[in-house]
């Protein structure tokens, strides 16, 4: 990896104009000019340059790129003849004693190294001034006192007079107007420009910063050196100030404005030089983020995009995303995983606040939360916001957080299917869990416990210890260890785990009595199922061995989510609009499957199975988005819808809150208009269901049917 690939993937400024993504060689250029002007001979040729004796303040906040531009500076005046350039950074020093050594020092230093045969002789000159400063006992104060300081200084460089005068050796002492004059003058016939770069002077302590102001202010108007300092104004207009609030204030900025002859804003970052530095960190992190594919996507980057302000922000997000997304990949939508990463490099304690209130923030929480949910909305009561629920420090990333969790923003009942973006969302219980934790939460399953129920070759004790599972609410979290762990399971049960789970998410009633998390739990464990071979091409056959099995033992829950899936994926629905991808099977796999299944899922829906077994209606859309919804089936369904709990049930399997359909798609599947006469007349005699979850599907469906969207 070469040096600057490593400096570009740390939080260190630019050193080279090759890592420079924001074209910022015209403005050094220009800071260039500010400092130094040519000296031309009558053939044009450059003689000499002199400094313009300018201070330049060059301004911005905190990571906005100030020592990268120091850095493209000091190499610029560097590769220029006739030009020496000392950078000078307080950070590296502590107290004012240090600071001011470590100024004279950084000045000696680069005359020294300088390619111009006289310059060498400044040095001796510098020490001359340096220690008649000593001997006159007067240190920094006598300095700021003769130039215009009316004493606000301290005394120091004490501790450095005897070494100086062992260097220098015993002369005639002058006074130090002597010797400053003696210097400019050595300046003026080396005939070049000194440039003094002092760096991150907002990064010390208050009284460092007086104290570097302090320095520049008594030696700033040396004949022949020109300053530039990097500072942030607000953060030095309060370390130079006295008093309180608006009075400090004010003190602050009139003290600077004796100092710094010529502020220069650090122009802000721009839409394209945010978007620039996304994709050059992305690169040299190594990780990429394919082009939004939909609107949330989009929205979430044109967010960041906006809210981001420097450069840090940039690197310190890609940072995070790189390692975050690896261990994510294909499992999270990564344009979420880069949301989230940028919660946690600009309010931290965001994150704990997540942690523990995951089930107020999805879509998907338990059937507890969600009652609560459709009970306040029956009563027209507010849903809480994302900030009552995380607490104030979430507010300056609402905007931020209402994206990753789309439904504190959106109509809760939202027309669009919850599922339609494949459950890769961060709004998905599962998928929060897995980002926030990286491995194991709390209430995860055991290792061993679940390699104990995958090794199990016994199918009716692996479903009933399933069902147990179930039961007591634990399958949830086997469902997300089992997506950890599945790679690394054995084939072999890949012939019995997925039939015994399918088994138990069928319905052992007719009918829905109340809010059923079933659904969500099918729907998990294809994913995870899916997953298996989408991750992994390796891996597909074992998607086919389970498939096969699920066949053979007449599942109507698994294959038919996981045929949907690839009936899109291939572009082989009415709806497609050509293939979108992410197929593990083979178009002709995916056709060959569908032709196999296809009569016994048409013979599910005519005999009843499909509404008073199943836990979704994946059979169901298979046929209709396959174009086999013939007349028969929706004559069928029609006269299936022949009471309350009926309608009730299916009403809670399609249109749940979350999830949304239109009136003409109803109409292919049964008689639109009689069955919402025969709702009508239903709820006429009998009233809504009593339970809350029911009665507000239904509710959705009179809705759809009477043209009224689901939002009334």
């Amino acid at each position: 990896m070469s040096q600057q690939r490593q400096i570009s993937r740390q939080d260190r400024p630019i050193e080279s104009e090759a890592a420079d993504q924001l074209d910022r060689g015209p403005f050094v250029d220009s800071l260039v000019r500010a400092l130094a002007v040519d000296e031309l001979n009558d053939k044009g040729e450059l003689v000499a340059r002199e400094a313009t004796g300018y201070i330049v303040g060059l301004t911005g906040r905190w990571g906005l790129g100030k020592s990268s531009v120091l850095n493209l500076l000091a190499r610029k005046l560097g590769s220029m003849d006739h030009v020496i350039v000392a950078v000078f950074n307080p950070w590296l020093f502590k107290g004012r004693d240090e600071l001011v050594s470590g100024f004279f020092n950084a000045l000696r230093g680069a005359m020294g190294r300088s390619r111009a045969e006289v310059a060498h002789g400044l040095v001796e000159s510098l020490n001359r001034y340096w220690e008649s400063i000593d001997i006159a006992g007067r240190g920094v104060a006598g300095v700021v006192d003769l130039y215009g300081g009316s004493g606000a200084a301290t005394t120091i460089w004490k501790k450095l007079g005897s070494g100086l005068r062992s260097f220098l050796g015993k002369r005639k002492s002058r006074t130090p107007n002597e010797e400053r004059r003696a210097l400019e003058q050595k300046i003026a016939g080396a005939k070049c420009a000194v440039v003094v770069l002092i760096d991150e002077l907002d990064r010390v302590e208050d009284d460092e910063v007086r104290a570097v102001a302090q320095l520049v202010k008594a030696i700033g108007d040396i004949k022949g050196m020109s300053y530039l300092v990097a500072y942030d104004p607000d953060r030095v207009v309060q370390a130079l100030g006295r008093g309180v609030g608006d009075d400090r204030r004010k003190s602050g900025e009139h003290y600077l404005e004796k100092i710094i002859q010529h502020p220069i804003p650090l122009r802000p970052l721009f839409a394209k030089d945010t978007k620039a530095l996304l994709e050059a960190s992305l690169a040299d992190h190594g990780v990429t983020l394919e082009a939004p594919r939909d609107d949330n996507q989009r929205a979430l980057i044109d967010h960041l995009t906006d809210v981001i302000k420097t450069p840090r922000e940039v690197k310190r997000l890609v940072g995070a995303f790189s390692v975050l997304e690896q261990a994510v990949r294909g499992e999270i939508c990564s344009y979420d995983v880069l949301g989230y990463c940028w919660i946690l490099t600009k309010s931290p304690a965001v994150r704990d606040q997540i942690a523990a209130h995951i089930d107020d923030l999805v879509r998907d929480p338990s059937s507890k939360l969600m009652m609560e949910r459709i009970v306040r909305k029956i009563n027209k009561e507010a849903n809480p916001d994302i900030v009552s629920i995380l607490g104030e420090q979430a507010a300056a990333q609402k905007r931020t957080l209402e994206l990753l969790f789309p439904h504190f923003v959106e109509a809760f009942d939202a027309d669009g299917d919850a599922d339609a973006d494949g459950g890769e969302r961060l709004s998905r219980r599962r998928n929060l869990v897995r980002m926030l934790y990286l491995g194991n939460p709390p209430d995860t399953m055991r290792r061993t416990e679940l390699e104990k129920l995958w090794s199990n070759p016994d199918l009716a004790e692996l479903e009933a210890a399933l069902r147990r599972l179930m039961d007591e609410g634990r399958l949830a979290s086997a469902m997300d260890r089992l997506d950890d762990l599945l790679p690394s399971l054995p084939e072999r049960g890949d012939r019995t785990f997925w039939v015994a789970l399918s088994r138990i998410f069928y319905r052992r009633s007719d009918w829905l009595a109340g809010p059923d998390t079933v659904r969500a739990l099918a729907d998990d464990a294809a994913l995870t199922l899916y997953r298996l071979g989408l991750r992994d091409p390796k891996r597909a056959p074992r998607l086919q061995i389970a498939i096969n099995a699920l066949v053979a033992d007449g599942d109507l829950v698994l294959v038919p989510w996981i045929m949907r899936k690839h009936l899109f994926a291939h572009g082989l629905t009415t709806h497609s609009q050509g293939p979108r991808g992410n197929e593990v099977l083979s178009m002709q796999e995916t056709k060959d499957l569908l032709t196999q299944e296809l009569p016994r899922y048409c013979q599910a829906v005519l005999n009843g199975t499909a509404l008073k077994r199943l836990p979704n209606l994946e059979s169901v859309y298979v046929i209709a988005n396959a174009g086999h919804w013939d007349e028969e089936m929706r004559a069928s369904f029609t006269a299936q819808l022949d009471s309350l709990k009926a309608i009730s049930t299916f009403a809670a399997l399609l249109v749940p809150p979350g999830f949304g359909a239109s009136r003409a798609s109803l109409d292919e599947l049964f008689h639109a208009d009689d069955v919402q006469a025969r709702i009508e007349t239903l709820v006429a005699n009998t009233g809504m269901p009593a339970d809350p979850w029911l009665a507000e599907s239904l509710r959705r469906l009179q809705g759809i049917l009477a043209g009224q969207g689901t939002d009334d």
